[in-house]
């Protein structure tokens, strides 16, 4: 890392810190308002409504949208049954403010970062009348996040049991491959969308797992674009020649080896791409949410199995029984590694 990335880091953590300990004091005065509600927060993000449903699924005032018949697979119907609000989410989608009114949800939850923050949704949701949480989030500070809810939201002993498991994936992460030399992570990208051409960049938050787990995104773009879903054309993906393909979409991963233009990827030749598991919710990306905490260990025992042996199926398991209290059977979980 150059003295340039270091300065950069550096600042972001050092921002990062004020900005997570200042919203622990706005958020603070919630949690003893709390005690023992049931169904009374609105998630203003999809990443932010997942959080919520994991740490107390009775907190969940709705959905953002329609849940998707795979998530419905894995969430009890009691909760599928939940109204659909709306959200802040890609391609500049927002709430309805009537919507949300008719709700008569008085409190408002969001994770903060780099995109969600510059979107207003604080205003907007005071404006309504709501009190709002603000959390700060991005990926390796995930324990710090589970905390900070378990502390607001009045479940301590909850938010400290995903905090505990966060912390130990990504410690367990860092001292396995997340120091490894550019030269030694393999260069990847990430295939969104039904086509596969849209793709997010290297500097983006969303990212972070992807090194994390000891690989590198290999698709560079301009710094004001970072948070960005971004399209290419095949082209240019053959450019940049990614070492690993991740698919997002089925539709995709049923005809890439045989499709004219994918199928002369490096890459997709030397059968070095993976469909990322979708189930609950997404592992990796859209939305980037705690799920990364089981998608980067399933990436970093792809990319590395040496160096990060894991039996995906055990720690799935695990996963599922702790985030959503499910006992996966062998079908389930043979499904979530396919699907």
């Amino acid at each position: 890392m150059n003295s340039t990335r270091r300065q950069a880091v550096a600042v972001k953590r050092a921002a990062w810190a004020v900005f997570f300990w200042a919203s622990l004091l706005v958020a603070a005065p919630a949690a003893a308002e709390d005690r023992g509600d049931l169904r009374t927060v609105y998630g203003a993000t999809h990443p932010s409504t997942f959080a919520l449903y994991a740490l107390d699924p009775d907190l969940l005032g709705g959905w953002n949208t329609l849940l998707r018949g795979y998530e419905k697979k894995f969430i009890p119907e009691k909760y599928q049954s939940l109204p659909v609000l709306g959200g802040w989410y890609g391609a500049g989608y927002t709430p309805d403010r009537e919507v949300l009114i008719s709700s008569g949800l008085r409190k408002a939850f969001y994770l903060g970062g780099q995109y969600h923050d510059r979107l207003g949704i604080a205003a907007v949701l005071e404006e309504l009348g709501m009190e709002v949480v603000m959390i700060p989030a991005e990926f390796s500070k995930t324990p710090e996040t589970f905390r900070a809810m378990g502390q607001a939201f009045n479940r301590p002993e909850r938010g400290e049991a995903l905090a505990g498991y966060a912390q130990a994936v990504i410690e367990r992460l860092r001292s396995s491959v997340g120091g490894l030399a550019a030269d030694q992570r393999p260069r990847v990208f990430l295939a969104l969308g039904v086509d596969g051409l849209t793709s997010i960049c290297r500097r983006s938050d969303r990212s972070e797992a992807i090194y994390l787990a000891g690989g590198e995104n290999v698709y560079e773009c301009p710094d004001e674009m970072a948070e960005a879903n971004l399209q290419l054309g095949l082209e240019e993906i053959m450019r940049l020649d990614p070492d690993v393909v991740l698919v997002y979409s089925p539709e995709l991963a049923a005809v890439i080896e045989d499709e004219p233009g994918w199928g002369q990827l490096r890459a997709v030749k030397a059968g070095r791409w993976r469909l990322v598991p979708r189930g609950p919710f997404s592992w990796l990306e859209r939305p980037a949410t705690y799920m990364r905490l089981i998608g980067a260990q399933w990436l970093a025992n792809w990319l590395h199995p040496d160096l990060y042996p894991l039996d995906v199926k055990a720690e799935l398991r695990v996963f599922l029984k702790l985030f959503f209290g499910l006992e996966a059977d062998d079908q389930q979980i043979d499904e979530l590694l396919t699907q």
